[in-house]
């Protein structure tokens, strides 16, 4: 297994300060949404699209009534691929290789295929040298054009003889689907880890002064099933490993007629959380109710940025409990759901 995590240090990145208060980005690792057996460090990635020679010729008449490319699907598939791949390299879980043979599957309907054999399954692991296999099952298409005329505003002129005027404008409108059916094979076991069907659909537009205007200027078919393609090859990706993600927390940086908060802000917005726990904490017993809690709210996001949940906690809690900040209440939710997720993805990680 990569031990990517050991090296991972949360970091902090500040954004744009607003009305007293300034966010900070922390990056962290989410868990995967499923457990995958700790004996799995390297997957196999496999194009299982191909069409058989039975199947082959009613992919052709398929592609004949719908329009769509003979190539689109191999090509759609090819994107997931890609996109699972690139994905995946970026949780710190697994060792990730691509298949070059495309083998044989369903790719005419949307129904999963038989499972690939076992005997199949070994002679790609022992030749990859992988522990488990993630097979792309199922590609099936669709791209839907319209096209009209509308009224639009249009502003001309300069100066004194600017106006707005109403011209007609022709539009396009594409609508693409694409349904990806995935399954994890784990060959020592003899067992199909997780087996899913996804769909996913998106709008483009694109408008001109003529109809064949629009028409050139929307996304072409190849294209949006790349693009809708690449959308399920990341999803999956966060489905089955941890997968880096940015959390976005506020903390307080402004409070009238009381210089130790703005101090420990100071602090905090060059990376010292140390020193601002410090002087935020010593602050706190010569602080009105509101400051308190203000402060005290600070002190848990510190916690956060520093990786340690359970002093984040006890001090979001305090926040509200002590001071009645209000905003502590949703935020020691958010730290107890992390402690959680920590303990999900220290167990992934093993």
């Amino acid at each position: 297994m990569k031990l990517k995590l050991l090296g991972l240090a949360l970091s902090a990145l500040f954004l744009a300060s607003c009305g007293g208060q300034k966010p900070v980005t922390i990056n962290t690792i989410r868990p995967a949404d499923i457990g995958i057996n700790p004996a799995i460090e390297t997957i196999l990635i496999v194009d299982r699209t191909k069409p058989s020679d039975e199947n082959k010729w009613l992919n052709i008449g398929e592609a004949i009534l719908t329009g769509e490319g003979i190539e689109g699907d191999k090509a759609a598939a090819q994107a997931v691929v890609n996109s699972l791949k690139n994905q995946l390299q970026i949780s710190p879980r697994f060792n990730v290789l691509v298949a070059s043979e495309r083998l044989e599957g369903n790719s005419f309907s949307a129904a999963f295929p038989e499972p690939l054999n076992w005997s199949t399954q070994q002679n790609l692991l022992n030749r990859y040298k992988a522990d488990a296999l993630v097979c792309v099952e199922i590609v099936d298409s669709d791209f839907i054009i319209t096209e009209g005329k509308r009224k639009v505003k249009r502003t001309v002129g300069t100066g004194d003889n600017q106006k707005t005027i109403e011209v007609d404008e022709w539009y396009a409108e594409g609508v693409g689907n694409i349904k990806i059916g995935l399954r994890m094979y784990d060959p020592a076991n003899k067992e199909i880890i997780d087996q899913q069907l996804l769909d996913q659909t998106n709008t483009w537009q694109a408008a001109a002064d003529s109809k064949a205007g629009a028409i050139a200027a929307l996304i072409n078919r190849n294209s949006a099933t790349r693009e809708l393609a690449n959308m399920v090859g990341h999803d999956y990706a966060y489905k089955i490993a941890p997968m880096p993600v940015q959390l976005r927390r506020i903390f307080y940086t402004k409070a009238k007629d009381f210089p130790p908060l703005e101090e420990g802000a100071r602090l905090a917005e060059v990376n010292d959380w140390q020193s601002a726990i410090t002087v935020w904490e010593k602050a706190i017993p010569n602080a009105e109710p509101k400051e308190a809690g203000r402060m005290s709210y600070n002190i848990a996001v510190a916690y956060e940025v520093l990786d340690d949940l359970k002093e984040s906690e006890r001090w979001a809690q305090q926040s509200y409990a002590k001071y009645g900040n209000k905003t502590a209440r949703t935020y020691a939710t958010q730290i107890q759901r992390r402690i959680v997720e920590t303990q999900v993805l220290e167990n992934q990680m093993k």
